[in-house]
């Protein structure tokens, strides 16, 4: 890879790792490590830093690995399927962040390898237009700029005999899709210019892309893919609100912003692509309940796809939920105090069970029982809660005192005080 035409400004860690991805995807054995400080303008540490960070992420949502050492030079493993989805990712993120990079280094060395010239990139780009017509969108300037670079990479592997490979169902899902025409005029086109043989795989792969390049809303769009995601969001949404006793105060836009995740979930579960939620722990930890009911409602969504979504999918979910449900009731925090006596264990459990009576926001703060017995409750507690046997003569906030396991009658009682106003 030359160095002789590319200076080098100052980069942002996102520009650096998309750079350092797209290096490890070029026509080259391995990637020196010396060779990615110089392109990224950095030091060796802080290469090894970035080179750590991008396989640590390529690994959660890829399931792929960087191998190698700083003396022999690093390359991407993993089956070939999970490598073009990953690219995928990354060309389109490194398009929004770092353009000249992918148009000045990454797009060029694939041009060589699979002898492109103007005319066929020509005959592409007027097969791109087509696919417009038979998709019935639009593809911006970007995307038709990623296709481009993205497809000479796919024809570079297809050449190479680096198929990818699908299982049944993820076969019979693609067969099924609206891009499936779509691909069948790309594929066709792709065989043509570049001499190739009809792949039935490479084939499905252009259906996935062209279903990943997609913006998932709706608007109408009348499509019986989009009618049975719809119905089958509305049945999730009734049934939260059945088990909840809650009512959502904008089913129609909490249906909406529900549409634009799953859709593209249902792709990320049938194809094992990964997905970050940085607040699933708290979501988890808070929130439990509603946690635990928004897997119960998604259950028979996931029978009609025929799909298991991760926790990470469903702390999306529960998320969405929890958001409108605050937004609608205009709920605020309950604040609570936890009176604690050397027990953390006990004293976790308690409120976890607290936590998993109710679906509102709850802030449980902790204090020593000793301190309380000295100074009382804080200003803005609502609810004194304690598993340890004491008295206060203070009658505000009330205390309770709760022993594990809770019974249904203090279950009942604890849930109608935290949900009182």
């Amino acid at each position: 890879m030359s160095l002789d035409t590319f200076s080098v400004p100052e980069l942002s860690g996102q520009q650096r790792r998309c750079h350092l991805l797209l290096m490890l995807y070029t026509p080259v054995p391995t990637v020196q490590l010396e060779t990615i400080s110089q392109i990224n303008g950095v030091d060796l540490p802080t290469t090894r830093q970035d080179i750590a960070e991008v396989a640590s992420e390529i690994q959660r949502f890829h399931h792929l690995e960087i191998s190698g050492n700083p003396d022999d030079g690093y390359q991407i493993r993993g089956n070939t399927l999970n490598q073009r989805l990953c690219l995928l990712h990354w060309l389109r993120r490194a398009l929004r962040c770092c353009p000249e990079f992918v148009e000045q280094h990454f797009g060029p060395q694939f041009q060589q390898p699979i002898s492109l010239h103007h005319a066929q990139i020509a005959t592409l780009e007027l097969c791109i237009n087509e696919c417009e017509q038979w998709l019935n969108r639009y593809f911006e300037q970007r995307d038709r700029q990623l296709l481009l670079y993205y497809l000479c990479y796919c024809v570079w592997e297809s050449q190479r005999q680096h198929h990818p490979v699908f299982d049944r169902a993820q076969h019979q899902w693609l067969q099924s899709k609206p891009e499936q025409p779509a691909a069948t005029v790309l594929h066709h086109t792709l065989n043509q210019l570049f001499s190739q043989p009809t792949d039935a795989n490479e084939c499905d792969f252009l259906v996935l892309m062209l279903i990943m390049l997609k913006n998932h809303s709706y608007q109408s769009s009348d499509s019986a893919e989009d009618r049975r995601l719809m119905a089958a969001i509305e049945q999730m949404v009734e049934q939260f609100q059945q088990l909840s006793g809650m009512n959502f105060s904008s089913k129609e836009e909490l249906i909406s912003q529900l549409f634009a995740h799953l859709a593209p979930a249902v792709e990320r579960s049938y194809f094992s692509i990964g997905i970050d939620n940085l607040l699933l722990e708290e979501v988890v930890r808070k929130y439990p309940r509603l946690m635990r009911m928004t897997q119960q409602v998604l259950i028979p969504f996931e029978q009609e796809y025929g799909i298991q979504f991760s926790r990470e999918e469903a702390g999306l979910v529960a998320i969405s939920f929890g958001a409108w449900l605050m937004q609608g009731n205009a709920l605020q925090e309950k604040q609570l105090l936890l009176l604690t006596q050397g027990n953390p264990h006990l004293e976790d459990a308690v409120e976890y069970q607290i936590r998993e009576l109710t679906l509102l926001p709850l802030n449980i703060k902790y204090l020593p029982l000793a301190d309380y017995l000295r100074t009382g409750a804080p200003p803005g507690i609502a609810l004194v809660i304690s598993p340890y046997v004491t008295e206060h003569q203070q009658q505000q906030p009330p205390l309770i005192y709760t022993k594990l396991p809770l019974k249904n009658q203090q279950r009942k009682a604890l849930r109608a005080l935290l949900e009182s106003h």
